[in-house]
């Protein structure tokens, strides 16, 4: 019998104290900077993690109250040193059903990017030039029609969110399965191994075009993400190339017209009744961004953050 001395000890002995541990994480994921940036202006980097994770979307937002499901991809820099990588994420939400975002409608290009990411990134890293079977195309297509064409007119059809939602997730699982190796059909058996890695389970190294700021179609500079070096929303030609030893990129580039890995300012709103950041001596107006000189496309940069790849480098 346990005495109740001893069922005390117990009782303590599975509580964790709170305070400093080696699982303490002081610091975020740091970000990756165009310090980090090649001669090209590209990236290097490496593809660490494909998930598919779900939240509940808050009121005000699409699919209020819903288990949303998100696919992830998760690039970091190809640093040695877990506490030097840097990390950036490319994330798909699903796209809800309306009258907007059918063929022909004036969103249509939301479900198009979602589709573009995913076929992209299956094109460098899992299909490396062959087609998709008609088995694997059937696993990465949406499981419902909202439209239906009309004497010529393409009609909204309505469908019910938690069908939008199931179909999406099916979509980023397959997508999911298919990199990390566990996708199985009648003709394709799994690998058992992520197509991103090589056969000692290493990352392959890939360019990567990040971006702060691109010029819209009257030519102002606009964010891709809040001015953070991030993935742009469209694939456009090409945002990833896999790493061959000593040749440059064939296919991505940055296209310094109006594509930019450093800050721009943009078209400046009213000043007027426009409040400042609290606590920040001669806070510009929010909006604002303050430019940065650009990167000498020409020069090599003195940092590591692309050299730690372990392959002949062109540059």
């Amino acid at each position: 019998m346990v005495s109740t001395k001893d069922a005390a000890n117990v009782q303590a002995a599975k509580r964790v104290r709170r305070g400093v541990s080696n699982a303490t994480k002081a610091v975020s994921h740091l970000k990756f900077h165009e310090k980090d940036a090649a001669a090209n202006g590209l990236f290097v980097g490496q593809l660490s993690d494909v998930r598919v994770e779900s939240s509940i979307n808050a009121d005000g937002k699409t699919f209020t109250g819903l288990e949303v499901p998100r696919l992830t991809f998760e690039f970091t820099s190809c640093h040695a040193n877990v506490n030097e990588k840097r990390y950036v994420y490319q994330t798909l939400f699903p796209v809800e059903s309306n009258v907007d975002t059918i063929p022909e409608g004036k969103d249509e290009w939301r479900v198009n990017s979602v589709l573009a990411w995913i076929k992209h990134i299956l094109d460098v890293f899992y299909l490396k030039g062959r087609e998709l079977t008609p088995a694997e195309e059937d696993s990465l297509s949406l499981d419902f029609i909202d439209y239906e064409e009309n004497n010529g007119i393409i009609e909204y059809v309505s469908v019910e969110p938690e069908t939008v939602l199931a179909a999406y997730k099916k979509l980023f699982e397959a997508a999911a399965a298919m990199m990390n190796g566990s996708y199985a059909d009648k003709d394709k058996e799994a690998t058992g191994k992520p197509c991103y890695k090589d056969a000692n389970g290493k990352s392959l190294p890939v360019w990567m075009k990040l971006l702060r700021y691109v010029k819209n179609k009257k030519g102002d500079w606009t964010a891709v993400s809040r001015g953070e070096l991030s993935f742009p929303s469209f694939v456009g030609e090409g945002c990833l190339e896999l790493m061959k030893a000593k040749e440059f990129p064939k296919v991505i580039r940055i296209d310094v017209t109006k594509e930019s890995i450093t800050p721009k300012e943009v078209k400046k709103t009213p000043t007027i009744g426009t409040p400042t950041i609290p606590g920040m001596a001669g806070a510009m107006p929010m909006g604002g961004v303050v430019a940065a000189p650009e990167v000498n496309m020409g020069a090599v940069p003195t940092n590591e953050a692309y050299s730690e790849a372990n392959s002949d480098m062109p540059f």
